[in-house]
């Protein structure tokens, strides 16, 4: 109950900074000389009523939408949710100000504002973020989660949950086996989950059992919801859980299709492709004193040349040339072979050390997309010789081919590039495949942004 009263006071905060966003917002429109204007100052009262409303009603939408349910971590979905939310309460000010005619709202302060606060409440979040996570770090501990299983699916869910957050309780129960790493807290075997739940005031459920296991998983679900328990399934790989279903209908017998139908969604797709190549077109032209400045930079390194290429496999199977700025040593691959790249990778060139950490090296995929061989958003591309590894060992990784590859995706804004798993990335990516949407695109497309911007870089 304490924590949950520190929560409160501390999310009541971001009403005085919005406050103070929205009053930043008022000097940089008519105080700062940076803007012209003909009509005048409006009045100032009119506008401090009217933000102090926004700030009170802001607060309550973030309140309401679940901005604060999990503390006060900040990450790309911490964004994309602040970014929602703003942008529907800017929408909701928007339609009040159209009614409300006592008064003419500048439309200039309404797109500075609504700049500004996301701006600056991101901002902000990373800051508190920072300083809570070293005072307060028993804030974070949103879970004490337990993990159902013990075979190989439920370990790697564990291990990743436990890199996941240094201050999780976490714990494990299944099978008893010997097999088990030494990291992992097992708890016992299955017969012991009321003690254990009881004892440990667990409050989140993860089911990882496997197949065959219906009567366990039902008898753990029902004690789950008396006791009020969270609880979430771990769906096998490519399980149809993980996948959109519908019921239709073939000749007068239902059925249920798995998937989308490709024509169903033939406006999207062509908003889609439209929207690539023009975002890829004026990315380009906006980059380009970038680029110029990373070729002098790469010519005086070594004199080697400013791009790399390398060969993918792309939508329907089909092969084409990727191209990147080159990050490393011409000789890289000469004695190893064909390999992923590792964090902190002894072939990386000084240059290219800064382009990987900054994914800068991706950028002429812009290209890739503007030729129709790749999108900005879909599943990474892989490598002919790995592409031909994992589709004997991973069971419909061949699914990813069915649209093009692209230049960040759902796997690698929730974390999973590099040396992670190839299961969970695949995993990852027939998710994307099967719940695409335009709108899912522009998400993914500001999480990878958001997470360049603010928090992390990649390798």
């Amino acid at each position: 109950s304490n924590r949950l009263l520190l929560k409160l006071l501390l999310s009541l905060l971001d009403i005085p900074v919005i406050f103070g966003l929205l009053c930043l917002t008022w000097w940089m429109r008519w105080e700062s000389g940076f803007m012209d204007f003909d009509t005048g100052v409006p009045p100032l009262p009119l506008y401090a009523r009217t933000a102090v409303f926004c700030s009170i009603f802001l607060w309550i939408l973030f309140t309401y939408n679940g901005l604060y349910q999990r503390g006060f971590r900040f990450n790309s979905d911490y964004g994309w949710r602040l970014f929602e939310n703003v942008f529907i309460g800017f929408l909701c000010f928007s339609s009040l100000a159209f009614f409300y005619r006592d008064a003419e709202f500048s439309r200039t302060f309404f797109i500075l504002s609504f700049a500004n606060i996301f701006t600056g409440m991101s901002v902000y979040s990373l800051f508190r973020y920072k300083m809570l996570k070293n005072a307060l770090p028993g804030l974070f501990q949103f879970s004490r989660i337990l993990v159902i299983g013990t075979g190989d699916r439920a370990v790697q869910l564990y291990h990743s949950l436990q890199k996941s957050g240094s201050n999780l309780s976490l714990a494990m129960i299944g099978p008893s086996t010997i097999h088990l790493p030494a990291n992992i807290n097992f708890m016992g075997s299955l017969e012991h989950f009321s003690r254990i739940a009881e004892e440990h005031n667990i409050d989140e459920v993860i089911l990882a059992l496997p197949q065959h296991s219906e009567k366990q998983c039902l008898k753990i679900i029902s004690e789950c919801q008396n006791r009020k328990i969270r609880f979430s399934v771990l769906p096998e790989l490519f399980n149809p859980l993980t996948r959109q279903l519908s019921i239709g209908d073939i000749m007068g017998v239902p059925v249920v299709p798995v998937g989308q139908d490709p024509g169903s969604r033939r406006l999207q797709n062509a908003m889609k492709r439209i929207f690539d190549f023009s975002a890829s077109l004026v990315s380009i032209i906006v980059l380009s004193p970038l680029l110029f400045i990373i070729y002098i930079l790469v010519k005086l390194e070594d004199g080697g040349p400013l791009f790399y290429r390398q060969e993918r496999v792309g939508m329907n199977g089909q092969t084409f040339w990727i191209y990147k700025f080159r990050s490393m040593r011409q000789d890289a691959e000469t004695k190893s072979g064909p390999m992923w790249a590792i964090q902190g990778d002894p072939r990386w060139t000084r240059v290219g050390t800064i382009l990987r950490k900054t994914s800068i090296d991706e950028l002429p995929q812009l290209w890739n997309v503007i030729k129709g061989e790749m999108s900005l958003v879909g599943p990474r591309p892989e490598r002919p010789i790995f592409v031909n590894e994992f589709k004997q060992r991973i069971p419909g990784y061949m699914l990813r081919h069915r649209v093009r590859g692209g230049l960040t995706g759902w796997a690698q804004v929730n974390g999973l590039r590099g040396q992670t798993s190839i299961e969970d990335r695949t995993t990852y990516d027939l998710y994307y495949i099967e719940n695409w949407s335009f709108l899912f695109d522009l998400r993914i497309i500001f999480q990878t942004v958001f997470k360049a911007v603010f928090i992390q870089s990649g390798y």
